[in-house]
């Protein structure tokens, strides 16, 4: 394996399988800002066919000892990937490979199925819901408790990700990624007192409002700490037209309480498969 030096290099790649004019399939989706920063940790790599590229995000536990890594293809097909996928198991022995798997489920379960069928198994499922139309005429301005985290914030909120979060489920947010959404007012804090409650990360852009990571700490629970960060969250993206989460199937009071908010599920599923 090598590593991704660039953008450039990265869309490279993925061209090289394009030129083959014999199919394409991928669970990649390029993000050049994210994807750049995760080339700057040198833990970007490749492995690569005349067919089919395999992309591998390495992470590592505090003791420097690899954890996980997330796996991407870019092939000409399913079947294709999937014989080529079946070397890992020899080559790289004890790595675990975490792979999602993005689309409507009557595309997804036979190749998740297949991949379960090859020393795979499906951890968890996330499904996309959505809301679509302005909002401003239902919500209010922040509340007392809720401010915008600052860079003084940085190492706490980056801990609580890390503590409260799977990070082999959720794609947590590198550190400088993490300083960029402080910087751009996309993270939402709710003190009580001198300790954070809560906190709700966010993209937005001029069409389309994103959230990423909602938390409550346990001993806050069930005091209104959720609903101030989520009002406040939907008046960032007052004028948006469409308003996009992701949430685990199997979390089932979540979907209530999103639905409460006019939430709706798509047919559009995130099958997380771990491979080893």
């Amino acid at each position: 394996m090598d590593k991704i030096t660039s953008i450039e290099h990265l869309k490279e790649l993925i061209l090289n399988v394009c030129n083959q004019h014999q199919g394409f399939v991928t669970n990649f989706y390029l993000d050049e800002e994210k994807h750049a920063a995760w080339i700057r940790t040198g833990e970007f790599l490749f492995d690569k066919y005349d067919d089919t590229v395999f992309l591998l995000f390495d992470h590592y536990a505090p003791d420097n000892e690899k954890y996980f890594t997330n796996m991407y293809y870019i092939s000409i097909s399913e079947n294709t990937m999937l014989a080529r996928l079946k070397e890992y198991p020899e080559k790289y022995i004890y790595d675990l490979y975490v792979l999602d798997i993005v689309g409507c489920d009557e595309m997804c379960l036979p190749l998740v199925e297949k991949l379960k069928a090859m020393c795979g198994y499906n951890d968890a499922t996330l499904v996309r819901m959505n809301r679509v139309g302005e909002l401003d005429a239902c919500l209010a301005k922040q509340g007392e408790h809720i401010r915008y985290a600052d860079l003084m914030d940085l190492k706490s909120i980056n801990e609580l990700l890390h503590t409260h979060f799977d990070e082999q489920l959720e794609q947590l947010p590198l550190e400088d990624e993490l300083e960029k959404m402080i910087e751009q007012r996309h993270v939402l804090v709710c003190d009580r007192g001198d300790k954070v409650a809560g906190m709700l990360l966010f993209d937005l852009s001029a069409s389309t409002l994103y959230l990423r990571y909602w938390l409550v700490l346990p001993e806050f629970r069930n005091m209104g700490v959720g609903s101030e960060l989520l009002h406040h969250f939907l008046w960032e993206g007052r004028k948006t037209k469409r308003q996009i989460l992701w949430v685990n199937q199997a979390n089932e009071n979540a979907i209530i309480r999103y639905e409460h908010y006019g939430f709706k599920k798509e047919n559009l599923y995130d099958y997380i498969i771990k491979y080893c």
